[in-house]
């Protein structure tokens, strides 16, 4: 008897992977997983910037606790006026519409507790005049910093590429008696001609709370206070504390309507209960016509010969928009990312002679002046224009560096 061919006991294993996917999406009509608004740092997430963690322990603190998911025009239709509603780190900020209803509810006696967003935390509620903006330079430089000792760097160089907007670690004082000071981290600021600072970092307000007819609002310049890994780090105390700022927390309401908002529409659709149904049959549907592809159906077509290409056309595209662009920044930047992820700097914080001496003596230069020079090409590239020829002569120095941190593959020229 003949044994079946090994390419047809491929596709007939093949069909089993098929039907075990079928039998996997067939169930999801009856169960569902459970999904948040889609965020990686709302009160649904448990990675280290969720606020699941803050969540549950306002629901333990206080009589009550919910989320909202409904929009905030309909949600401000039931809440009473002594409630507390938190607004911590949206992905999107309320609309002049729904600021408008907002702050019509605090004036009547509610309470707005609002944080901003690291990544974007740019917001302002124009009639109190409240705003929160990115730190500039000079306030980035006089922010006092919180330092560990185990990220104290003897030697005072840093090859670690920062960007302007990156949070820093700040210790910042408060009014709250029981935490007078804590490890801040925030990108912003909050300005208020007339709110009472209870956060304060440096010359920076922080945190402000401002009474707005028969209610309270207090704005955050950073939403990290709430996260998982806050709650870790002893945060819970102030984060609890700025909730209380606006009033005792009878029922708090933790909104996520800006979270399920600010999300992908098309994501946030297809998992929604009312188009689930269509989504896992489009689905089955994908699937059906997968197997159905993936199966050979009568004789085997001709290849057809597409024309030849040149394979680096994509290279030099970006290099002519580089070039008429005349800033080569980017590039720079790019080069230098790459080059100190391939000395693994980062991991040799205040022992990098234990990567640029073997280079030093393969190049046969001074250590001290590698270091210098990495160090001035990284300043460099932070810039906000390059010179194409600065570029380029920065970039034949760096490959040199590069060629002779390959053990076995450098050549002396």
């Amino acid at each position: 008897m003949n044994q079946p061919s090994r390419k047809k006991r491929e596709r007939r294993n093949a069909g089993w992977f098929w039907l075990a996917a079928l039998c996997i999406l067939l169930p999801l009509h009856l169960w569902f997983p459970e999904f948040g608004t889609g965020a990686l740092d709302d009160s649904y997430s448990s990675s280290a910037s969720g606020k699941k963690a803050f969540y549950l322990l306002l629901d333990q603190e206080s009589y009550h606790a919910e989320r909202n998911r409904t929009p905030l025009s309909v949600l401000l239709q039931s809440l009473d006026y002594g409630d507390t509603l938190c607004i911590l780190g949206p992905a999107r900020y309320p609309s002049p519409l729904e600021w408008s209803a907002l702050l019509a509810w605090v004036e009547e006696g509610g309470k707005l507790v609002i944080s901003a967003n690291p990544d974007h935390p740019q917001f302002k509620i124009e009639p109190l005049e409240i705003s929160v903006a990115y730190l500039d330079e000079v306030e980035r430089d006089n922010i006092p910093i919180a330092k560990k000792e185990e990220d104290k760097d003897e030697t005072g160089l840093s090859l670690v590429l920062e960007s302007e907007h990156d949070l820093l670690e700040t210790q910042a004082t408060t009014v709250f008696p029981d935490a007078p000071s804590l490890v801040w981290d925030t990108n912003a600021r909050v300005t208020s001609p007339s709110g009472q600072a209870l956060i304060t970092a440096g010359e920076t307000q922080q945190a402000i709370r401002q009474t707005y007819g028969l209610g309270t609002i207090v704005v955050s310049a950073s939403s990290e206070i709430f996260s998982n890994q806050s709650m870790v780090d002893g945060g819970s105390v102030p984060a609890y504390r700025l909730i209380e700022a606006a009033g005792h927390p009878d029922y708090l309401v933790v909104d996520e309507s800006l979270n399920a908002s600010g999300t992908s529409k098309v994501v946030a659709l297809l998992i929604d209960p009312t188009f689930r149904p269509l989504t896992i049959q489009l689905l089955i549907t994908l699937l059906i016509f997968g197997w159905w592809k993936s199966n050979r159906f009568g004789p085997i077509l001709s290849s057809h010969i597409l024309p030849r290409h040149n394979i680096v056309s994509h290279t030099d595209n970006v290099g002519n928009l580089h070039y008429k662009k005349g800033n080569g920044r980017a590039l720079l930047f790019s080069y230098i990312k790459q080059l100190f992820s391939e000395l693994n700097l980062r991991n040799f914080r205040g022992e990098e002679h234990r990567v640029i001496d073997p280079i030093a003596r393969r190049l046969q230069e001074d250590p001290q002046q590698i270091k210098t020079f990495l160090k001035q090409a990284a300043q460099i590239a932070k810039t906000k224009k390059v010179n194409r020829h600065q570029m380029g002569d920065l970039i034949r120095k760096l490959s040199k560096i590069r060629q002779a941190a390959l053990p076995g593959k450098y050549q002396k020229k």
